[in-house]
Formats: C-alpha cells, sequence, structure tokens
C-alpha cells in the first residue's frame, strides 16, 4: 500500500472523485439526434429548411417531437413531416416575414419524456441580429430566483436583450447542484439558479450560452484544468439538454495571445462531442491581434466576441486609456476573423468603470457619456452579427435594485445606445467594406499593432472612409504552436471573390505566409494599397519588392513637399503642390510603375504599379501623415485602386478627424452613411455623392428624424453638424429620369 503525505490526500481524493464522475456520466451523456438547419443566417423572406435524423439506436417506435425557440417570445411546438422514403428522417421549416422577432432561433427535438428524454437534437439559425447580455448569478435574489430572474427579463427585453451567457457559474460555490464542485444546492432545489435561468429562457425566448470554468470551488493544479471543464461542461450538459433554451457553452477563460487558440479548439471540440447542434463561444482580449486569425480557424467554434477593452484600460495596473473610437477597431478584428467559416461574430462594450470613470464608490458602473458612444462605435463595425454588454445584469440591474439613482441615466445610455445601434447596423453596417487593413504574420506583433496599425486606422477616419480588418490566418494544419510557414490558401480566393482591396501600413517585410497570397492576389487582378514610410520585402523566392511595388529603395533623405506629376482621379492635378514640416525618410527611386506624386527632389511619393492583373499602389509617406497632408491626393488614389477591383465609393466624407467612426454602404439609388462624433463639441462635415446620374432628382433624407432634409448648398452636398458625443444618419437617395 502507497503512503501520500497527509496535504496531498484531500487533492487525490478529489481527483479520485472527478474520475468516478466522469466514469458514471458515461461517455455520451444522451443519445443524439441530428438537425440540420439550411441556411444558418436566413434573410427576410427566406424560408429555412430543418431535417432531423434520428440514429439508428434510437427506437424507430419513439415519437419525435420537437419544439421552436423563438427569441424574445418563447418556445412552442414545432411541427414535423416523416420523410416518405427515410423512415428515421423527419422535416419542418420556418418562414420568416419581414416582421418576424429577430435573433438566434433554436430548434429542440426529443424523444421520450420532456425533462428527461432518451434522446436530444439542437440545431440553432441567426435571423438579423444578437443583443447579449452576460448575467451573472450573483446578481440573482438566491432566495427568490424565479421572481428575480423574471424582473431582469423583462427589463432587458425593453432595451432590445434577446440572448444571454450564464456567466460565473462557479465561484465559492457552484450556483447548480454539481457532483464535481463544492456546493449547497441539491437537485430539484428551488434556488437552482442555472435551472431557473433555463426555465425562464424557454419560456421567454432567451436563447442561453452556459459560461463554464474549472473547479473555482477548489485549489486544483492547471494540468488538471481542462479535464475539470470537459467533466463540469458534461455535468451541466446532462442536468440541462432537456431545455430548448440551452442553446451552448461559452469558455469562462479569456485569454489574450495566440497561446488562447489550442485550449479554446479542445474545448470547442468537446462542446461538439457532446452535441453537434450545440453552439461553442468565446471573449477574448485583444493584446495579441493575431489570436484573431487563430481562433478564426477554429472548425468547432462558433461565436467570436473580441472584448472592447476600453472602460478596462482605466484600471490602476493598465493605464492605456483607450480612447470610445477603439470600441470599433477592436470590434473590428474579431469581425475581420469570421468570414474564413462565417462564425458569428459579436461587437462588444463594457458598462462599467474603474477610477474617474466611475460613476459612484458604491459601484462600478460607468456614466451615459462613456457608455452611449461605445455602444455607437460598435455599431460601425461593419459586418458584426450584433452586440454583447459586459454587463447589463451587475452593473445597471443589479444597481438599479439597490436604487442607486444614478444608474437611471447609464440604464437610458443602454437604452438609448441600443436604438441607435438597431438604425445603424439595419440600414448600414450589416455588410463589410471593400477596403481592409491587413494584419500580416509578425513577430513583434503588439508593438506594430499600436506603432503602425492604430495610427493608419485613425487616418482613415481623418478621410471619412470607413475601413476593415483582416487579420493574418494559418493554414489548418499549420495552427498554433506550430510554426506557420504557408500561405492559407482559402484566403485569396475569397478576397478576389468579394472585391477586397488590400491595406498595407508600414510593413518591412512579409514572410512566405503572407507574401506568397498577396503577390497571387494581385497577379489574379486584386489591389494592393502600401503605406510607407516602409515598404514590405518578402523572400525572393515569392516577390521582388521593385517588381510587385515599382520602387527601389536607395537610402534616406529629408523631405518637404509633394508636387503632383499625373492625375489618377478628379480631385488634384498635375502641377499642384503640397509643402509639409520636414520629415526624414526612405529614400525611394523608381523601378517601374506610374509616378503620380513626388517628392522636392523628384523621387516618387505616390507611384502606381501594374503587376499581373493587378495593381499596387505605393505611398511613400505613413498613413497618418497622408491623410493630413494629402488628403485629396489618397482620395483618388483610393478611388483608382477600387476601380481596378470594379468597385466605387459611393461618397466623400469632409471635414472629419481622428475622433470619430464612419459607416457607409451602397443603396440601389444612392447610400447611406453613420458618422459618430466622439468629440464633446460639434463637428462640422461635408457630404459629397460621387455616383449621381445626369439629370436625377435627388435628395437627402435624416434617417433619425425620418425628415427630409433640404438640399441648400447644390451639388449633391450636404453641409451637417455632428452633435458632440452624438451621431448623425443620412441616406442620399436620386430618381433616376429616363
Amino acid at each position: 500500500m502507497i503512503n501520500f503525505p497527509t496535504i496531498y490526500k484531500p487533492l487525490i481524493s478529489y481527483l479520485f472523485l472527478i474520475t468516478l464522475i466522469s466514469f458514471s456520466l458515461g461517455s455520451t451523456p444522451k443519445e443524439i439526434i441530428n438537425i440540420k438547419v439550411t441556411p444558418s443566417k436566413p434573410q427576410a423572406g427566406d424560408t429555412v429548411k430543418v431535417e432531423i435524423m434520428t440514429r439508428s439506436s434510437v427506437s424507430t417506435n419513439s415519437e419525435i417531437r420537437a419544439v421552436l425557440l423563438k427569441p424574445s417570445l418563447g418556445s412552442g411546438e414545432f411541427s414535423l413531416i416523416k420523410d416518405k422514403n427515410k423512415h428515421n428522417v423527419y422535416h419542418g421549416q420556418v418562414i420568416l416575414s419581414d416582421d418576424a422577432t429577430k435573433g438566434l432561433y433554436a430548434v429542440h427535438a426529443w424523444t421520450g419524456d420532456k425533462d428527461n428524454p432518451t434522446a436530444v437534437g439542437k440545431a440553432s439559425f441567426l435571423f438579423g441580429k444578437i443583443i447579449a447580455d452576460f448575467l451573472y448569478p450573483s446578481t440573482i435574489d438566491g432566495d427568490n430566483p424565479d421572481h428575480s430572474i423574471s424582473q431582469y427579463l423583462q427589463d432587458f427585453r425593453e432595451i432590445g436583450g434577446n440572448f444571454l451567457i450564464a456567466h460565473g457559474l462557479i465561484g465559492r460555490k457552484a450556483h447548480f447542484p454539481s457532483k464535481i464542485c463544492k456546493t449547497d444546492i441539491a437537485p430539484g432545489s428551488p434556488k437552482d439558479i442555472v435551472e431557473a435561468i433555463l426555465r425562464h429562457g424557454d419560456k421567454k425566448g432567451f436563447p442561453v450560452l452556459l459560461s463554464v470554468s474549472w473547479d473555482l470551488t477548489r485549489k486544483s493544479h492547471s494540468k488538471d484544468r481542462m479535464s475539470e471543464i470537459k467533466s463540469i461542461m458534461k455535468e451541466l450538459y446532462i442536468l440541462y439538454s432537456h431545455h430548448p433554451s440551452l442553446t451552448g457553452f461559452y469558455t469562462y477563460l479569456e485569454g489574450s495571445g495566440t497561446y488562447f487558440a489550442p485550449f479554446l479548439r479542445e474545448f470547442c471540440d468537446h462542446v461538439k462531442s457532446l452535441n453537434p447542434g450545440l453552439l461553442s463561444g468565446c471573449a477574448p482580449y485583444v493584446d495579441d491581434p493575431m489570436l484573431a486569425g487563430y481562433i478564426g480557424i477554429i472548425e468547432s467554434l462558433d461565436i467570436i466576441i473580441f472584448q472592447g477593452m476600453v472602460m478596462a484600460s482605466y484600471r490602476p495596473d493598465n493605464r492605456k486609456k483607450y480612447p470610445i473610437r477603439r470600441v470599433k477597431d477592436f470590434c473590428s478584428l474579431g469581425v475581420g476573423a469570421k468570414y474564413l467559416q462565417n462564425k458569428i461574430a459579436l461587437t462588444h462594450v463594457e458598462l462599467f468603470g474603474y477610477l474617474e470613470n466611475r460613476i459612484s464608490k458604491d459601484h462600478s458602473a460607468t456614466t451615459y457619456e462613456n457608455i452611449y458612444p461605445q455602444i455607437l462605435s460598435a455599431a460601425t463595425a461593419a459586418g458584426s452579427d450584433g452586440i454583447s454588454l459586459f454587463t447589463y445584469s451587475s452593473n445597471i440591474f443589479a444597481n438599479s435594485k439597490k436604487k442607486y439613482p444614478e444608474i437611471r441615466r447609464s440604464r437610458q445610455a443602454v437604452a438609448d445606445g441600443i436604438k441607435a445601434f438597431d438604425l445603424i447596423w439595419e440600414n448600414i453596417s450589416k455588410k463589410p467594406n471593400n477596403l481592409t487593413v491587413y494584419f500580416p504574420h509578425s513577430d513583434w506583433v503588439i508593438e506594430r499593432w499600436f506603432n503602425y496599425f492604430l495610427p493608419a486606422l485613425d487616418a482613415f477616419r481623418n478621410l471619412g472612409i470607413p475601413v476593415d480588418i483582416l487579420p493574418y490566418a494559418p493554414p489548418l494544419n499549420e495552427d498554433y504552436p506550430y510554426w506557420p510557414n504557408h500561405a492559407n490558401e482559402a484566403v485569396c480566393p475569397r478576397l478576389l471573390k468579394n472585391n477586397k482591396i488590400i491595406i498595407l501600413p508600414n510593413i518591412s517585410g512579409l514572410k512566405r505566409t503572407d507574401s506568397d497570397w498577396i503577390k497571387d492576389f494581385v497577379e489574379q487582378g486584386g489591389a494592393v494599397i502600401a503605406f510607407g514610410p516602409q515598404i514590405p520585402m518578402a523572400r525572393s523566392s515569392s516577390y521582388e519588392r521593385k517588381e510587385l511595388f515599382g520602387v527601389e529603395e536607395a537610402g534616406t533623405k529629408e523631405h518637404s513637399s509633394i508636387i503632383i506629376k499625373k492625375t489618377a482621379g478628379k480631385r488634384v492635378f498635375s502641377g499642384d503642390q503640397c509643402s509639409f514640416p520636414s520629415v526624414q525618410l526612405p529614400l525611394w527611386k523608381r523601378y517601374k510603375g506610374k509616378v503620380i506624386a513626388g517628392f522636392e527632389d523628384g523621387s516618387p511619393a505616390v507611384i502606381i504599379n501594374s503587376y499581373g492583373k493587378g495593381t499596387v499602389v505605393t505611398v511613400a509617406l505613413d498613413a497618418a501623415t497622408a491623410a493630413r497632408q494629402i488628403p485629396e491626393l489618397i482620395r483618388d488614389v483610393i478611388d483608382y485602386a477600387m476601380a481596378v477591383c470594379s468597385v466605387t465609393r459611393p461618397a466623400d466624407i469632409l471635414g472629419t478627424n481622428e475622433n470619430v467612426d464612419v459607416a457607409v454602404t451602397k443603396t440601389d439609388n444612392g447610400f447611406r452613411t453613420a458618422v459618430v462624433n466622439h468629440n464633446p463639441h460639434k463637428l462640422e462635415i461635408t457630404l459629397k455623392a460621387l455616383d449621381v446620374q445626369k439629370g436625377s432628382l435627388t435628395e437627402w433624407y435624416d434617417l433619425i428624424s425620418q425628415k427630409k432634409i433640404d438640399d441648400l448648398a447644390g451639388d449633391h452636398l450636404l453641409k451637417i453638424s455632428v452633435p458632440g458625443l452624438g451621431f448623425i444618419c443620412i441616406e442620399f437617395k436620386q430618381t433616376f429620369v429616363y
């Protein structure tokens, strides 16, 4: 017999308990009914087809029953028709009218008893957008959870909420009847808060992800935590899989670097092993921007939420003090990660505050002036599937129950913000932009993100031109922690198909991971715009810099002016000159291509080069300086590059600065735009329609007031004020006269 030291005996007993419980739970918690829904992201007017297939081990005499959970409405019986040719296949459909409720729909099928089924099937599809909250059980009245949850859901639904992440399920104790974690809740207890959340989710139409951590009630070693997470997730699935509102699991662990990717893959794979119809979700930080691309290729991951990190940057040990406009930048990085596998990407805002951003020493909620602009910034992140709030339940609802009067204004900020989010998202920011800032595979990733990329994103704010962010994504077989050596072959065809224009800001070199596909991208008809002062070199086996970008480096020199040599558009003309404070820059020599503008010594400042079927625009200045000093020239060459890809910008937005967020979309007869002003003072801007048919009848329309605006300026120009810490939402329409 082995004698263990006394201090190890509790740990050994606990690990034995974990093993025993995992064994008793079995390898498959319940039989699984496979459900397929098509399409996964339908539009208004679509019919969603549902196919339910039972396994052969499920008795053919078992009755298959199903319910459909409709967001914000509840769950009701879902009619099924048995396939005439296949005894184990059933069909159903959901017809989505224009006025169908928006959010995540969940299909839940079972055999046997409803509350103790013998087989379970789950699937979901997203119609419209998700408005999610992180619900902490600690904010719920443990003695009367039903009443407390009912009040919370009513309040959250009033501001537009339709989705929950039940977070912090394990603290000093588990908030459910766990056999793994320490808890004082017995099975069937009315104090089972997780059961109450899901029961109300079923009834009121709130899909729920259960947040899963390791056993926080004990001090377990890190090497044991993944097995704990899997066991606890399995336990939660067994306890609650009969609830239609249980749509998946979310990882309590958040992570901030590429190291997080292997953990996340294992976590999400385990979610799918319990039931392939369950959703998996995560909300990492953006300390390392490459994490976005690494998690974007995880097949079993469904929901990506990149945290806003703005209010959190004010905490005492992390005084970055990000401006509120960074919400869009962080969210755009997460949205850019979703496209390879069509994941759900949610924007994210923080309702709490530290130090100077805290309303009161009595609680952590932040102010109207911090909440409302965050939501506006998130709304302009093009291509998102909704928004998540961290956290309405604890910072707003719980504090309002404690009768803090100042919370009323913070709650109003959320309500006003979500109303504005609806308007901007529904009318403008659903679709991604063609212009995309690309973040390549990089060694010094964090420094480059702060020093080069964020200033470049602000440069486009100065130009009034919205851009997206595309993070590097490795091939599936070169996932972290293995060093990637090749391009992801799925990236280039997708970008060409979607007419993307790639922007490279001040990148000194590209590895084979990126140089190969960028070379192919341009050769096949793509367009690249590279801003200096560094222009990227590559492996010689990929491309020669002088061949792709048309320039060779020849030392350094001080420059103080730019002279236009040739026109690339209609804004600046040959002979125009711009002077600026002297700056030391690399000296470039033209190797090939057309010099559009030169420095005072004749060396190229802006050059357009043809390569294969595509085009590369090289700007020797950094993006921020170029946007300030030669904005009209930059607009011309951007439009030139876009024309190569057969796309155009619908409008110029003039008068913006770096402290704004902009969203623009084309319509069948014009365009719509939203401009968010994060400055405390009003901003005078000019909207100029670019694509106007001669002789057409035009009008400007305010989407907020739903009133026509008098076109006093004429020439398809609209001069308008954007209120401080507010926004405008404008539509330009033209009626064609034939």
